[in-house]
């Protein structure tokens, strides 16, 4: 992944050439996890029709990262889900606000988007928990309070890369007469989404791809690593087995991370503006996979490649 910009921010000239002061005072930063993985027999969402929990084969998690600069505070929190709805985030804004002291204004809140996670709304045929959606509330606001209250000392650095290799547009101009009609009888339609991979009618992609994956690394003033927050614009990735509760490849980055830090540290991944980007290569024929082949931790490969001012982060999720 080449880096093409980059950042810092801090009291200390570790990560980059000319560091920054902090206005209003120096960062102090703090994050924190908080589990929400679901009890079996739940709905997940994801699919055109229902599926229920019967494994989980990963824990999903919120996780939460609070800036302080002396000035003003701010929270960054991902929520393991496939769509959270607006009354949620808004009943956690309004519980961090009391708890925390940080206005909704200042809290940033987003979903993953994977696949393999409860129904927080209703979503096709898979109806939410009125148990789990009112606790998942709560333990957002908890996991930011969380990060509030080991708020710390800190500096961090940014950069801003490409990985080209994983993000294909799902939606895809197909010849004249391939496309089947519409629900509605209709065969004006040019472009088909997920189109059969590696078929001869395929024209052109029907739009553009956003291989830019961004990461925010904040540690400790003695280079104890703190947080790393990502983001990237790729759908999801799936191939989960059936019934399987998972964090998908955003877990998966996570956990990874984590492991390769050596030190204890909160990783997240956001989802970034992916609309139909996915990590399906349309101009080749798909084989079949076993369930998590293609985002396994042994298959993430995330390497570490210094330059001179900033230790680069690049990830690559698929097959050796």
């Amino acid at each position: 992944m080449q880096i093409t910009r980059r950042g810092f921010l801090g009291a200390a000239p570790t990560l980059a050439a000319a560091p920054a002061q902090v206005a209003g005072g120096k960062l102090r930063a703090g994050a924190a996890t908080a589990n929400i993985t679901p009890l079996l027999g739940c709905s997940l969402a994801g699919n055109m029709t229902d599926r229920i929990a019967r494994e989980v084969h990963d824990e999903l998690h919120v996780r939460a990262i609070a800036l302080d600069n002396g000035r003003a505070r701010i929270a960054i929190a991902q929520v393991d889900s496939c769509v959270t709805p607006r009354w949620i985030f808004d009943r956690a804004k309004d519980a961090i606000r009391a708890r925390a002291g940080i206005p909704p204004e200042c809290v940033l809140l987003s979903a993953t988007h994977t696949h393999s996670a409860p129904a927080a709304d209703h979503l096709f045929q898979s109806v939410p928990d009125p148990r789990y959606t009112e606790w998942l509330a709560d333990r957002i606001a908890d996991c930011v309070r969380l990060a509030v209250g080991r708020l710390a000392p800190a500096r961090a650095g940014w950069a801003v890369g490409r990985e080209e290799r994983l993000v294909f547009n799902r939606r895809w101009f197909m010849k004249p007469g391939t496309i089947p009609p519409d629900p509605f009888g209709r065969t004006t339609d040019r472009v088909k989404m997920n189109p059969p991979a590696g078929s001869p009618d395929l024209i052109r992609p029907a739009g553009p791809t956003d291989p830019d994956a961004g990461v925010l690394a904040i540690e400790y003033p003695d280079g104890r690593p703190l947080a790393v927050l990502g983001n990237y614009a790729l759908h999801y990735v799936g191939g989960t087995g059936p019934g399987h509760v998972s964090a998908d490849y955003f877990g998966a980055w996570s956990r990874v991370m984590e492991r390769l830090a050596g030190a204890p540290l909160v990783a997240s991944l956001s989802n970034g503006c992916s609309g139909n980007i996915n990590g399906i290569d349309f101009r080749r024929k798909r084989e079949p996979a076993e369930p998590y082949r293609v985002m396994p931790p042994d298959v993430l490969q995330i390497s570490a490649r210094p330059t001179d001012e900033y230790q680069a982060l690049a990830v690559t999720v698929g097959p050796d």
